[in-house]
């Protein structure tokens, strides 16, 4: 009886431990970078939005626990299915500035073109660009070396940045389990 303590005690540490040894440490928001420019900072006011509501529940009216069935009930048909030639287990229902990927018919990630010109979270209408986003958001939670990221509970929303012409790439939209 003491071993079978001694070991799920073991268990629940080590698996309570291992996520954090995936995460990269986060640089601390204060260094953001928006711009091409390595130290300017974006100031933002956020008047238009009330940061209250964004709590990352969804994204173009779709949310991480939807299925196939749900999205393709939404946005239609996809212009196009693919699947990865290593990972075989991912699907991606492609649509004009949206793809939608699915990992052995879960919802893994939804993916927003930086060419979009809005995004929905949490059914308010935003700008797809870097200062809009911001202002929508708040302050990041941190830095990554290709974006910023903002968590909230267990998703994640992350704007991928092209840190030499200061570009919005992209906006993923993912579990915090997918990490």
């Amino acid at each position: 009886m003491k071993n079978t303590f001694l070991a799920c005690y073991l268990a629940g540490g080590i698996i309570g431990i291992v996520p954090l040894a995936y995460m990269a440490l986060p640089q601390p928001v204060h260094e953001l970078q928006t711009a091409p420019t390595p130290n300017e900072m974006v100031t933002v006011s956020h008047a238009d939005y009330d940061l209250s509501d964004i709590k990352l529940q969804s994204v173009n009216g779709l949310t991480l626990y939807d299925d196939k069935i749900t999205v393709e009930r939404m946005l239609g048909e996809p212009v196009r299915v693919t699947h990865d030639d290593y990972f075989t287990e991912l699907e991606t229902y492609e649509y004009p500035n949206l793809d939608v990927v699915f990992s052995d018919g879960i919802m893994e990630e939804i993916k927003v073109s930086g060419s979009a010109d809005t995004i929905w979270i949490d059914d308010q209408e935003i700008p797809v660009s870097i200062e809009a986003l911001i202002e929508a958001l708040g302050e990041p939670d941190y830095k990554a070396d290709d974006g910023i990221v903002y968590e909230r509970q267990e998703n994640v929303l992350k704007l991928f940045i092209n840190y030499d012409n200061g570009t919005l790439e992209s906006i993923a939209y993912y579990h915090i389990s997918s990490v």
